[in-house]
């Protein structure tokens, strides 16, 4: 009974040993979604943290102090001992002073207060515009959100257009074994040459080389979603290979989206709006600026010898400034120049870019809408090279024609599995594919930032 309770004390112990994933035992593959390849980036992904970051900052930058509408207060404060000698100090009334090392301290304290009452408007400009720019990092925010999310998509269906390419290989390798099983037997048979064997098993260990190739491929885009998704490069993950899509774009719906809803062109049009309030408030310079100040002082001033030997007095002090910009020598007009050159210039790349998405929207479901009557006839295209292939290999078997035929077969079918693998990870796809016209993702692409 003691043994029995040792040794059930000691697999205890050594299961969670036992228990952890080793090259004999790894750790199963789990199944990533699209969906949750997204999610995970919007909360790991480095450059989205970084736009985060940047978004907080012109929110905390967007103060009424930062724009200057609110006064300062400082308390100064200040001590100055001092070690003087008088060598015959003579007054009006007659008295001398010959002293050496007369000690002499002198303290201060105050409160000052500045307060600009009046620049030109330039403070009201000046908080306009950091709202502007808190907007607009919000607005980079979701640019950043949409690029990290296309970029996630896409290195997902370049991993599952892989998978697919995989197949295709694998399917031509077994048809490839098979050309070279009846080519060896027609040989051994003495029907054939020992070049059909030869070729075929050249074309054989090729397929195994392209196959090969591209499971190094997929394996590299597994690791660049893993990057994007800030996880360990070799975190083990399948991917949903079954494409159905029944996508449509909406040509009209999808102009409206971009006009109202894209990224970048929201940020085009904050930049221009920054741009103009620069115009303002350069504009401003050349007004009059009145600065209100006030000042509360405490003074006390001992000296060891001198005409006043102890002084205590304190006072409050109210004023204004006024500063008029008479001459700079054309350095005002100059900048005003210049920032209405710069909003010019924004104002040219905001149209520039309507101009660019409208056309891109337009190429972009063209292309789409090519790739299903394209998908369809590689569809028909990997039916006929099947069966051609299954008439050439039952011939070449059969000894009524050479293995060039089957191999001009083979290389049909496979041309044909990979055209239709790509149009099919393409039409999957059609976030990634739509998404340079700035489209908004779903809500769950988006939801745990909030935006």
């Amino acid at each position: 009974m003691e043994k029995f309770a040792l040794l059930t004390a000691l697999l205890l112990w050594l299961h969670p040993v036992l228990s952890q994933p080793t090259p004999a035992n790894p750790q199963p593959a789990s199944l990533l979604t699209p969906a949750e390849a997204v999610r995970i980036a919007l909360e790991n992904n480095y450059d989205i943290r970084i736009s985060q970051a940047d978004a907080e900052i012109a929110k905390l930058n967007n103060t009424r102090a930062n724009a200057g509408m609110l006064p300062t207060v400082n308390f100064v404060a200040g001590e100055n001992m001092s070690v003087n000698g008088y060598q015959h100090q003579e007054f009006f009334n007659g008295t001398t002073i010959d002293r050496y090392g007369v000690l002499g301290n002198n303290l201060n304290a105050g409160v000052q207060l500045s307060w600009t009452l009046f620049n030109g408007r330039l403070m009201y400009i000046t908080k306009h515009r950091l709202e502007v720019l808190e907007s607009l990092g919000q607005t980079n925010l979701q640019a950043t959100v949409q690029a990290t999310s296309a970029a996630v998509l896409l290195t997902y269906y370049d991993i599952v257009r892989g998978r697919l390419q995989e197949r295709a290989f694998a399917e031509v390798i077994t048809l490839n074994e098979e050309r070279l099983r009846i080519a060896e037997a027609r040989l051994a048979a003495g029907f054939a040459a020992q070049t059909d064997a030869l070729q075929a098993r050249i074309d054989l260990n090729q397929r195994r080389a392209d196959l090969l190739n591209q499971q190094v491929a997929t394996t590299a885009a597994k690791r660049s979603l893993n990057r994007l998704l800030v996880r360990d490069p070799g975190t083990p993950f399948e991917v949903e290979e079954n494409l159905d899509n029944t996508y449509l774009p909406n040509g009209d719906a999808l102009l409206q989206k971009i006009l109202a809803q894209n990224p970048t062109l929201l940020s085009l049009q904050r930049n221009a709006e920054v741009a103009a309030l620069i115009v303002d408030e350069a504009r401003t310079l050349n007004k009059p600026v009145i600065v209100g100040n006030g000042q509360f002082n405490a003074l006390r001033s001992d000296n060891g010898a001198g005409i006043l030997l102890s002084n205590t007095q304190a006072g409050l002090t109210v004023g204004a400034t006024l500063v008029v910009p008479l001459y700079t020598g054309g350095n005002l007009r100059r900048q005003v120049e210049v920032a209405q050159l710069a909003a010019q210039q924004s104002k040219l790349r905001l149209d520039a870019q309507r101009q660019f998405l409208r056309t891109e929207l337009d190429n972009q479901i063209a292309f789409f809408q090519i790739q299903k009557q394209v998908f369809t006839l590689e569809d028909e295209n990997i039916k006929s090279a099947r069966e051609s292939l299954n008439v050439s290999t039952e011939r070449f078997r059969l000894g009524q024609t050479n293995a060039l035929e089957v191999q001009t077969a083979q290389n049909a079918l496979e041309q044909a599995l990979t055209r239709r693998n790509l149009v099919l990870a393409i039409r999957s796809d059609p976030v990634s594919r739509i998404r340079l016209v700035g489209c908004v993702f779903p809500d769950i692409y988006s939801s745990s930032l909030n935006l």
